[in-house]
Order: C-alpha cells, then sequence, then structure tokens
C-alpha cells in the first residue's frame, strides 16, 4: 500500500489459527503481548467481562469493542484479531452476541458435579436417568462409547468402561446443558457474518485433574451435541496455579498436552485451552511444541496485574480499596480454585507504606494470588474502582 498502514480487520472466527487470549482494561492495553503473539504465530484474542452489578456493565459490548479496536488501530494492528468474551450467564452470552464478538469464553469450572466421584452405583443410575429425563443426554447416547476404543495417532488406545463413563457423564451434564442454553442465545442473536463465533468450553481453574477419559468425553459429546466448541479448557489440577510458576515435572505437563492435542484432533479443529499461563515461564515453549496450531494461551492475568500495579503506584488510596473489597469476596469466589493462599490467610493484610504496596501485594505469590481470583468479581463489586480502571479506555 506504497508505505501506508493497513486498515485494522474486523474481528473473526479464529478455528484455524493458534491463538492467545489477552486481557485488557482502560489503565493497560498489552501491545507488546500482542506483538508478542504474532511473533510466535498466534493470533491475539482480546477478552471483555461485564462487569457491573448484576452483569449490566457501565460500558457496554458495544463500547467496549469499539475501545478496543481503536486501541488495536492506534497500535497498528493489521492481523487477523479476535473480539473475546467471558460468559456467566445466558444474558451475558446475549448481550456479547448481539454486539458482535467473536470468542464466547462459556465459565463452566463451577459446575461440574463433585459428588460423581463418591456416588454409589445405584445413585449413578438414578442420577443418570435423571440427567437423561432433564434433557441433558439424549436417548441412547451411552451406547456411543460401549465397547468402544479410540486409536490415537501415538498408537495409545482410550476407552471408557460403563462405571466410569456413568461419573463422568454425571460430573459433566449440567455443565454441558447450561453450555447448550447458552450457545443457543449467541446463535440466536450473533450479529457477525460468515463462519460461526468460536466457542471455548472453560473447565479450568478447579484443584481436580483432568484425566483423559474426562477430555475425550467433552471432546466427543459436545460435538455429538451440537455445541461443536472450538476451544475446551481442561482443569490441570492443584499443580497448575494462578500468578505462579509452575513447579511441577515439565516432561510430565509436556505429555499431558500433547495427549490432549491428539484427543481434540478426535473433533476436527478442536484447540486446547490453557489458562493461568501467566507467570509460567516454561509454557510457551512447551505449548508451541506441544500443542502447535491447536492451543489457545489465555494470559488475561498479564493484564490485570499491569493494572493493579498502575493502581498501586499511581492511586493507592484506590488500591487499598481494592485489596478491602478482595478480602471479602474471596471466600465467595475461591471455591475450587487451584491456590497456595486459603480464608484464613487473607484474614489480616499487613500493613505498609504506599511505596512497598507493589512489591507487597504483587510480587508476592500470596498477594497475587487474592487479586487475581477476585479481580472480575471486585469489578462487578465495586463502581469506583470499575470507573479507575475502565475510565481510560472510555475515553480512547
Amino acid at each position: 500500500m506504497n508505505g501506508e498502514e493497513m486498515p485494522l480487520p474486523s474481528p473473526s472466527p479464529l478455528a484455524g489459527h493458534p491463538t492467545s487470549a489477552l486481557g485488557c482494561t482502560g489503565l493497560h492495553f498489552p501491545v507488546h503481548a500482542i506483538r508478542d503473539a504474532q511473533s510466535r504465530g498466534f493470533a491475539p484474542v482480546l477478552m471483555h467481562h461485564l462487569s457491573g452489578e448484576d452483569g449490566s456493565a457501565d460500558a457496554g459490548p458495544r463500547e467496549m469493542l469499539a475501545a478496543t479496536a481503536a486501541a488495536l488501530e492506534g497500535a497498528g494492528h493489521s492481523g487477523v484479531w479476535g473480539a473475546g468474551c467471558t460468559i456467566r450467564a445466558i444474558a451475558d452470552a446475549a448481550a456479547f452476541a448481539a454486539a458482535g464478538y467473536t470468542w464466547f469464553s462459556f465459565e463452566l469450572g463451577g459446575l461440574p458435579d463433585g459428588r460423581a466421584e463418591s456416588m454409589s452405583l445405584d445413585e449413578l443410575d438414578a442420577t443418570v436417568v435423571a440427567l437423561e429425563d432433564a434433557g441433558c443426554y439424549g436417548p441412547g447416547w451411552h451406547a456411543r462409547y460401549t465397547d468402544r476404543e479410540w486409536e490415537l495417532p501415538s498408537g495409545q488406545r482410550l476407552r471408557i468402561e460403563d462405571e466410569a463413563l456413568a461419573r463422568i457423564a454425571v460430573k459433566y451434564g449440567r455443565a454441558l446443558a447450561e453450555a447448550a442454553q447458552w450457545q443457543q442465545a449467541v446463535r440466536t442473536l450473533w450479529s457477525g457474518r460468515g463462519m460461526a463465533p468460536d466457542i471455548e468450553l472453560n473447565f479450568a481453574g478447579r484443584r481436580d485433574r483432568w484425566s483423559a477419559t474426562e477430555f475425550l468425553f467433552l471432546v466427543l459429546e459436545s460435538a455429538r451435541g451440537g455445541l461443536a466448541p472450538s476451544c475446551i479448557s481442561p482443569s490441570l489440577g492443584p499443580g497448575w496455579q494462578p500468578g505462579a510458576e509452575f513447579e511441577g515435572d515439565q516432561d510430565g505437563v509436556a505429555a499431558v498436552f500433547a495427549l490432549a492435542s491428539e484427543i481434540a484432533a478426535l473433533a476436527g479443529p478442536l484447540k486446547v485451552g490453557i489458562r493461568h499461563a501467566s507467570n509460567k515461564s516454561c509454557l510457551p515453549e512447551i505449548a508451541t511444541r506441544t500443542l502447535g496450531p491447536r492451543g489457545n494461551l489465555n494470559f488475561e492475568e498479564d493484564a490485570w496485574l499491569a493494572t493493579l500495579d498502575t493502581l498501586a503506584r499511581d492511586k493507592p488510596e484506590l488500591f487499598r480499596r481494592w485489596l478491602c473489597v478482595a478480602q471479602e469476596v474471596f471466600p465467595l469466589v475461591a471455591g475450587e480454585m487451584p491456590l497456595a493462599i486459603s480464608e484464613e490467610d487473607t484474614h489480616a493484610l499487613p500493613q505498609v507504606e504506599d511505596a512497598d504496596l507493589p512489591a507487597t501485594f504483587l510480587a508476592d505469590l500470596r498477594g497475587r494470588q487474592l487479586l487475581l481470583s477476585t479481580f472480575s468479581d471486585v469489578l462487578r463489586q465495586d463502581r469506583t474502582l470499575r470507573e479507575a480502571v475502565s475510565g481510560a479506555q472510555q475515553s480512547r
């Protein structure tokens, strides 16, 4: 174009690309992360949350998307990108679909039924029947798994035995049914054109660890049920924590990623989502090597930490207010999250000078986990803090 900058393309579905999910707020736009993702061959997905009381937003989905597009254009971005959003309820799905977002992350981590592992066989049978009666599973659904094996490219064979199948079906039945309702709202109201938008089923952020048979079930059942997600993010267990380096066996986690990628291939262009990617120096190399185009790495937490760092340095009184709200909501939202800190750890926050706030609460794992586990809930609860974080973006 004779030296002229290329125009910013519209956001688009990215099923055929490896992707990197990035957070953006009024106080932090991830220009360097976008360029880094591009240099590794990952298309950026810019993530958004409805943050107002009861799910309403002070800046609606259209305003947030316009601000993001303006920031991308201002940064000289001209490649493909996705407009991502976090979905917690059907109203969120409807609002973002009508605004033309292209990546819908269904937050399902709180919906799996943890009782499934300890149910008796009679209880399992009764619960499976109840799920069938409720329409979560269609007639004869289990026949697709009975006496079958799935051979992966590596030669490994997977099989789901009858009892394991019942426990997995009970664990995930309600979550898949809820996801189907959210997807229907997206299908009905989506204002985009061409390819269908990307759907991510996010089960990450739990203490329980994925199993190959669970992931196989989610891959096959979501495809059979018509969800056809572009990405499934499994729970990686207690060693994969927000805001923390991965201290476990890197060869072991590489093997997990490789196996997940092979299972995902059974459903076509399905990506494996890796949540809590921030602060894990080993991840980009491992994911690039094992997942390739089947990877979606979520670095949203980088933007959250950068935003809080700005508040701590420039508006310490607001940062202290943030800490107090985070302390209040932590017991309500921590739930099954894989965290090193407990509710008891949050009862007394250390009293430090303003200049020491970043080092005390952002450079320290305990402070990071308190802030990251409650970030979106603090925004939903406190309008003053919401305005402090979003005001700059609204003025772009």
